[in-house]
């Protein structure tokens, strides 16, 4: 495994659990903290939509990131392809070369 793909690795399962930490200790804050339940029901919607911000602005982030690999990729296979089929013509111009000579 190359270096990109294990940062790659350690960035989802650091920002796994960065949200589990947030989830759990926001749950536990919530259930200790003594408030009328129309407060809390106000709270617990601020921080949804606060989650749903920074869920969207992930997916988002996220979305690019593909995009972007997924261009690098494509990018690679063509260089790659057009080295493999230089190759390739060297090789046959190096085997019509040869039975000329022979």
């Amino acid at each position: 495994m190359d270096e990109h793909t294990t940062q790659g690795d350690s960035s989802w399962v650091n920002t796994f659990v960065f949200i589990a930490g947030f989830l759990l200790g926001a749950g536990t804050a919530i259930l200790l903290t003594p408030e009328t339940g129309s407060q809390l029901r106000n709270r617990l919607a601020r921080g949804a939509k606060t989650a749903q911000d920074e869920f969207s602005d992930m997916a988002s982030q996220t979305k690019e990131a593909m995009h972007a690999w997924s261009e690098e990729t494509k990018k690679t296979m063509k260089q790659a392809a057009t080295r493999v089929n230089s190759a390739l013509d060297a090789t046959k111009q190096a085997v019509k070369t040869e039975s000329f000579d022979d």
